[in-house]
């Protein structure tokens, strides 16, 4: 009877975990526990999207020399984030070897393969559309983005980006993804709102971002979630340059 009974509290609160809506704020980074080989994954929140009937991100440790096989599920796509290590990527006949900076989007269904050549972390950020899209077959294809040949373009402020894409996929209307630069003291520009929601990784340095009426602090590693048509805005608290990714999705 005591089982029963523990069944019936149970259940509710699992099903409101995967269906409630991503808050906004900061998701500080948390390291997975390491396995001896292979890979391990952590969380950092799950739950509805003003566009996704669902998403995931999650920090991810390989401990692996030995490419790892994956494959996305048909109903998903997922964002590769690479944080720290040196990565190889099979994806198709191609074999990337890939520093942190680099990313991957793999579309519904896609088969690849992960290594690296000493234990290194990644971001995996996963999603499903909430409605079908209507994509041009030339955007149903996975890529990878090698950092290091996407070009740094400067600002007047000290500054500069790197622009990985802007483009549909076959869950988004519009997928956009870049690298800031941004200088000590200065904010990225005003505090501002648009449709699209917003994820912000920071790659180094200390930050400090305003969502809606509150501020958050961020380090290497964290991530801040801003909602749609919620008021925004990054700055760098700290004493010299930092660098995140931004990324917007619809």
């Amino acid at each position: 009877m005591k089982k029963i009974l523990f069944l019936f509290i149970f259940i509710p609160v699992i099903c409101r975990a995967q269906t409630d809506s991503i808050q906004s704020g900061l998701y500080k980074f948390t390291r997975p526990v390491a396995k001896i080989d292979g890979i391990s994954s952590n969380a950092l929140y799950e739950g509805k999207a003003h566009d996704f009937e669902w998403m995931q991100l999650n920090v991810n440790l390989i401990h692996s020399t030995d490419l790892v096989k994956q494959q996305v599920p048909a109903n998903e796509e997922h964002l590769l984030i690479l944080k720290s290590g040196i990565f190889h990527i099979q994806l198709g006949k191609e074999v990337f070897t890939l520093r942190p900076g680099s990313v991957a989007v793999m579309m519904p269904g896609e088969k690849y393969a992960i290594s690296c050549d000493y234990p290194g972390e990644y971001f995996t950020m996963k999603y499903r559309g909430a409605t079908a899209k209507e994509t041009d077959p030339k955007y149903k294809k996975s890529f990878v983005k090698v950092y290091d040949s996407i070009p740094y373009k400067p600002n007047n402020k000290g500054g500069g980006r790197r622009d990985y894409f802007e483009q549909p996929t076959v869950m988004q209307k519009r997928f956009e993804m870049h690298v800031t630069t941004l200088k000590e003291g200065l904010w990225s520009h005003d505090p501002h709102t648009h449709r699209a929601e917003e994820i912000i990784v920071v790659i180094n340095g200390d930050t400090e971002m305003l969502i809606g009426d509150k501020t958050y602090p961020g380090k290497m590693g964290d991530v801040f979630f801003a909602k749609s048509n919620q008021l925004h805005g990054i700055r760098n608290t700290g004493l010299v340059p930092c660098m995140y990714f931004a990324i917007q999705f619809e």
